[in-house]
């Protein structure tokens, strides 16, 4: 007898709209990652740097986001494809809970950075509250996949 993945439609739906976010928003860095490469170079390394110098951001916090969004990308599209692969796999329920684990922790840490570098206000708190959507989805998919396996070893 086969044993069904209950959390297999959030993991695998999750997952997929991780993976294309992820992938969106790493291409779309390649642009920060550019303009990065112009700093101190130039007259349009001048100019890059005086305008997130007026707009009140610091080359250093600048670069400092551009990293973060990297790695967030990449995480995403790690954590979203293992989600997809193993959705329907209640035996790898333990990698998903972990990673959905991972996530959580991710955008929490994203949360309190942003908190500390710019403030909190109303719309970073709907923010935070709208970027903890997905990882507890995953999340909650993973668990019940995960409570499928643990009812399996108890029988």
């Amino acid at each position: 007898m086969k044993e069904k993945a209950p959390g297999k439609t959030l993991l695998k739906v999750v997952g997929i709209i991780m993976v294309v976010f992820g992938v969106l928003s790493f291409l779309t860095n390649l642009v920060n990652f550019a303009m990065l490469g112009t700093i101190g170079e130039g007259e349009m390394g001048e100019l890059f740097e005086q305008t997130i110098t007026a707009s009140g951001i610091t080359v250093e916090a600048y670069q400092m986001s551009v990293y973060i969004t990297a790695a967030g990308s990449l995480l995403n599209t790690v954590i979203g494809i293992i989600g997809i692969v193993n959705c329907n796999k209640i035996q790898k329920a333990g990698i998903c809970f972990v990673c959905g684990i991972i996530l959580i922790l991710w955008q929490l840490g994203n949360d309190a950075y942003s908190a500390i570098s710019a403030g909190v206000t109303v719309l970073s708190i709907v923010s935070m509250i709208l970027g903890l959507i997905l990882p507890l989805l995953y999340f909650w998919g993973a668990l019940k996949n995960r409570q499928a396996m643990l009812d399996g070893k108890a029988q």
